[in-house]
């Protein structure tokens, strides 16, 4: 979502702006917690992220 797209590739547009089609909602992963972890022990390694799509 950093980069711009989700295949990982940089867009530009024609002044060199570097184009996003997303916006971040929450800057870092949302992991499980302890209660989770102890309900589902496969949860460990999820990670959650949000972003919104922009109008372009």
């Amino acid at each position: 979502m950093k980069r711009g797209s989700l295949s990982g590739e940089i867009t530009k547009d024609f002044y060199g702006n570097v184009l996003k089609p997303f916006t971040e909602i929450v800057r870092h992963p949302i992991t499980a917690n302890e209660e989770e972890l102890e309900r589902n022990s496969r949860a460990r390694s999820a990670k959650l992220r949000i972003a919104e799509r922009n109008g372009e």
